[in-house]
């Protein structure tokens, strides 16, 4: 379903849909923006174990530094997860 959403959208966009709204279907854009909100509704965020938290946490200390590498080194984790 997300590849025919990704091939829709790049579809409206090459064919005037960035540059010449005006142009636009626009019962297909709306239908298309209903079925991106349906299908990002459909994925579920997962979240990091306590465990994890902890290793993420030991790592962070043990690296000593700053708070931008915890915070990227939860974000990398993160994406991790939930791509």
């Amino acid at each position: 379903m997300n590849e025919d959403l990704i091939n829709r959208i790049t579809y409206h966009l090459s064919s005037g849909g960035l540059f010449n709204p005006e142009l636009a279907d626009h019962l297909a854009v709306r239908n298309l923006l209903m079925e991106c909100r349906d299908a990002l509704a459909q994925r579920t965020w997962v979240g990091l174990t306590d465990e994890e938290q902890q290793a993420a946490y030991d790592a962070w200390q043990q690296k000593d530094d700053g708070w931008g590498s915890f915070y990227d080194l939860i974000e990398a984790k993160l994406k991790e997860k939930n791509t």
